[in-house]
């Protein structure tokens, strides 16, 4: 990604937003003049614009306009040296989206940074994923998770995916296998929670005839099935440590041999594992086995909860309800904003899982062409309703911090007990401007 750097006085990168984006693998250029600055902005080249004065940046709103004008969509980012209430909300309705002062440290611009990132779209990848159609939404997440599962698949080294419950583990397993030199044989799942230990063994290597009472008939397990193909292993984590010894040895000797036989077979397979458990911390407890942990570790992918990328929603919800419809061959017209707009202030402990089954549930008991949030879940309805009461508390309980402080803005703060930065957000949130803000909008560069 690239990051454009522009400084007003002609001095050098600030040492610590160079150390902020560097550690973030960004690509950094420097604008020699504002005329630069806008022509790169209108050729579409930049992931972020950071624009850094060491004086009183009066004219920072209007210089924000301008970038505006020549590219909508870039992340803009201010670091001044000095700047009071009122330019900081002119320059966040001029379009900045984030703005520190040269005093600010580096967790700070590096929090802004990622506070920027993570709700910056970004555009398809230049080689489209086999059945990536599967894998819905445009954030920054969901591309970084395609690039990741395209440089993944490309090899064969084992991986091990992690994330919350309800994220797309197995469905990323999927990709890795249908993108990969083995999607021509087997993609094998077993679920390690679900089967019981004294199972687990056969479930996994098989077992010959008479091996144990009830043994009738040899029988082929996952590893040897999955021959050529991929072994996805889900919640990983849960596997009992006697069926980690065994999988290990199998990975390590890529051996097989069935419960009750003599043979050894010989397997060819690769290993994809999800857990939504930490297994540091399994590891350090010595409820994982370090060496399968290793072994296992090799690739690693992290799937991000759905809260932290919710722009991802109205696409899922879309499509979501494609399937459904096609799926029930009734046909939903349109789906409405209204019932999109609070999914995205949602929580979803249960991701996209989650999300999928509040959408059927919708369908389910809608009988109009066209689902609003009259459609929505009971329970969910009172949930955004109870949120709903909560802003319009949070905004009252602003604004009459500001009345009370005569709009001082530190005072404000101080009585509602948060940062300066953080009461200008709310602010911008629930548009409380006063007057003198407007006044600062119409400051041109070099006053």
């Amino acid at each position: 990604m690239r990051a454009v750097i522009f400084h007003t006085d002609g001095v050098s990168i600030d040492p610590l937003l160079a150390s902020a984006l560097q550690s973030r693998g960004w690509e950094m250029t420097e604008a020699a003049d504002e005329l630069e600055l806008l022509a790169i902005a209108r050729d579409g080249v930049a992931d972020l614009i950071a624009v850094q004065t060491a004086r009183c940046a009066r004219g920072m709103p209007a210089l924000a306009r301008r970038i505006r004008q020549a590219d909508r969509g870039v992340p803009l980012f201010f670091i001044v040296g000095e700047c009071d209430g009122e330019l900081t909300l002119a320059a966040m309705r001029a379009g900045v989206n984030d703005l520190l002062t040269d005093r600010s440290s580096e967790a700070e611009i590096a929090e802004a940074l990622d506070r920027i990132s993570a709700s910056t779209p970004h555009p398809e990848p230049a080689t489209p994923l086999v059945s990536g159609g599967r894998l819905v939404g445009h954030s920054k997440s969901l591309e970084g998770l395609r690039k990741s599962i395209q440089r993944v698949a490309d090899c064969d080294s084992n991986v091990l995916i992690t994330g919350e419950t309800g994220t797309g583990k197995e469905l990323a397993a999927e990709l890795i296998h249908a993108n990969s030199r083995r999607r021509e044989r087997p993609f094998v799942s077993i679920n390690c929670a679900a089967i019981p230990e004294g199972l687990l063994e056969s479930e996994l290597f098989g077992y010959e005839r008479g091996a144990f009472t009830g043994a009738y008939a040899a029988r082929v397990g996952k590893l040897q099935y999955a021959q050529g193909g991929t072994l996805f292993l889900d919640e990983v984590g849960d596997m009992p440590l006697y069926g980690q010894a065994k999988i290990l040895r199998a990975i390590e000797s890529r051996k097989v041999q069935r419960l009750g036989g003599n043979r050894e077979v010989a397997v060819n397979i690769r290993i994809i594992a999800a857990t939504n458990q930490n297994l540091e911390q399994l590891t350090s407890q010595q409820k994982f086995r370090q060496d399968l942990y290793f072994r296992l570790n090799v690739a690693r992918l992290h799937l991000a909860p759905l809260r932290e990328h919710v722009d991802d929603i109205p696409p899922l919800v879309e499509h979501i309800v494609g399937e459904l419809s096609s799926r029930a061959g009734r046909r939903i017209e349109q789906v409405d904003d209204s019932f999109v707009e609070p999914l995205q202030r949602y929580g979803w402990p249960g991701n996209v899982r989650e999300l999928r089954n509040v959408v059927e549930s919708t369908f389910v008991f809608s009988s109009s062409s066209r689902i609003t949030r009259r459609d929505l879940p009971p329970y969910l309805r009172a949930l955004f309703a109870s949120e709903e009461r909560r802003c319009a508390t949070d905004r009252e309980n602003v604004r009459v911090a500001l009345a009370r402080a005569e709009w001082n803005r530190n005072e404000a703060a101080r009585i509602l007990g948060c940062s300066r930065m953080t009461l200008y957000r709310k602010m911008v949130k629930y548009e409380l401007f006063g007057e003198e803000s407007d006044v600062a909008c119409n400051v041109t560069v070099g006053a």
